[in-house]
């Protein structure tokens, strides 16, 4: 074989290669951004991104989460929420913390509701379904 053909069908070969790698790459990422992971992280980062601003807003106030949490199991406690299916493994729950000022409550569970409202009474930070 010349080195003009070798030359030919190395170049060929990595091209192959590198088409290769990027669909396995776009399709990891696909897989991972539909994922039920990422989105029950979102969910929590969301709350307790809500859960901040209730703290530093004066007065009572109720905010309704602007989307679908039907699939989802919440455990509001203390200084923490938990998102997570009906029987899934301890290990595939998220967990996402937050800090709540001296004298600030958070607490409530949610079972597949289609709403899911945050109500502020007080000190007092409340997971509710929404009316």
């Amino acid at each position: 074989m010349n080195s003009k053909a070798a030359s030919t069908l190395m170049i060929v070969f990595e091209l192959l290669v590198v088409i290769l790698v990027i669909f396995m790459t776009l399709s990891i990422a696909k897989t991972y951004a539909s994922s039920e992971t990422t989105r029950k992280i979102i969910l929590a980062n969301d709350i307790a991104m809500m859960i901040n601003t209730l703290v530093g807003t004066p007065g009572d106030a109720r905010v309704e989460y602007p989307s679908e949490t039907s699939k989802y199991i919440f455990i509001l406690n203390g200084g923490s929420i938990t998102v997570f299916l009906k029987n899934e493994l301890e290990s595939q729950r998220v967990v996402r913390s937050f800090f709540l000022p001296q004298g600030y409550e958070a607490y409530g569970t949610m079972e597949e509701k289609a709403k899911l409202c945050l109500q502020k009474e007080h000190k007092k930070i409340m997971l509710v379904e929404c009316p």
